[in-house]
């Protein structure tokens, strides 16, 4: 099971002790923490893992934290992650060094959790506003592009058409023409819902997940019916508390992703079920198709990142802005998949009193 909400962190420390002490810490406000006792060794986790922030001691045997920084930085995947060098050798020297290798804050032993916290909480949020940046950047740059050129295209044509009086050839071009506008239309909706996301906030009531379910299904239908899928339903729904306008998006986001990536005539299941700890509700779609990879998991709701094969259409935003969504709800979203078993996207929900 992949969790994706709440943030990774790395730590990588040689003394056990601090290690654990420092682990416990953060585990309790909140953050997914991964150790490692070497540099060697958090390089071998960081083969499938890619977490949100790494802390690093710098005085350890083997690889020291100016190696670890030095060479996250010449990584491609992992040159942006945050780093935070706490360590007892606070000279200057170091920290410029650090620093020019490209740490991202100093906090020298002992510290305080106040410290450590605020650090993580500053970096975190600098590295969202970053991602956000360049998801948009991306998106700009080779999303909006690609509909831009076939609506020039079709425009040339649909002219040469009509010089020709090929009345039929123009109304083709003219359809399709509309069909990149509608597609340039949901991609700039889709940027402006995740730039609206972060400085909005909302008020929950209680809602009728059916009917949301079924507002979803008709905005996907025209996704839906040339894949050729079915959507099978589950026979109640828990009672749960949200904003519906953006989990009308959920749900049309991760029914639209089942169907594009379900195999040929896909088979679409809706799950909802309330969790032992009775105060939330986890909702799933899943599909049966080839399914996904560790990594592949690992990315998925990253901004700009198409959920399976690079070939199927879609720009990459819309799980960026699920997770976005079920966090605003204080709620966790994941997904479970292996190679050829198909993929299972969840969220959860709070319940209705």
């Amino acid at each position: 099971m992949n969790v994706i909400e709440r943030p990774q962190i790395l730590l990588i420390d040689d003394e056990t002790t601090v290690l654990r002490s420092t682990a416990t810490i953060l585990e309790r406000h909140g953050y997914v923490v991964i150790t490692a006792t070497s540099g060697e060794d958090a390089f071998a986790r960081l083969e499938t893992l890619r977490p949100d922030l790494i802390i690093t001691d710098l005085a350890m045997p083997g690889m020291s934290g100016f190696d670890v920084i030095e060479r996250l930085r010449a990584h491609d995947e992992l040159k942006l992650v945050p780093v935070i060098v706490v360590t007892a050798r606070a000279e200057r020297e170091n920290m410029r060094h650090g620093m020019d290798l490209g740490a991202d804050d100093f906090i020298t032993k002992p510290f305080t959790n106040e410290e450590l916290l605020h650090s993580i909480h500053a970096r975190l949020e600098r590295k969202a506003l970053l991602d956000e940046l360049d998801a948009f950047a991306h998106t700009v740059a080779h999303d909006l592009r690609s509909p831009l050129g076939m609506i020039t295209g079709r425009i040339e044509l649909a002219q040469m058409m009509m010089q020709k009086q090929d009345y039929e050839k123009v109304a083709h071009n003219l359809n399709s023409l509309q069909d990149s506008a509608k597609r340039l239309v949901n991609i700039v909706d889709e940027m402006l819902l995740l730039a609206g996301l972060r400085r909005e906030s909302i008020t929950t009531e209680a809602i009728d997940s059916a009917e949301l379910v079924n507002e979803a299904l008709l905005r996907v239908e025209h996704v839906l019916r040339p894949a050729n899928a079915t959507v099978s339903l589950p026979d109640r729904w828990p009672a749960v508390v949200g904003f519906a306008p953006w989990l009308v998006h959920v749900w049309t986001n991760l029914l639209s992703n089942a169907a594009k990536y379900g195999g040929p005539d896909p088979r679409i299941e809706i799950k909802a079920a309330a969790l032992p700890n009775g105060t939330h509700t986890r909702f799933a779609v899943r599909d049966h198709g080839p399914g996904m990879d560790a990594v592949a998991q690992a990315t998925a709701f990253s901004a700009f990142t198409d959920v399976a094969m690079r070939h199927a259409k879609g720009h990459g935003l819309g799980l960026s802005i699920v997770r976005r969504i079920i966090a605003k709800h204080h709620g966790q979203v994941g997904v479970e998949s292996a190679p050829g078993e198909g993929a299972e996207f969840w969220f959860e929900l709070p319940s209705s009193p």
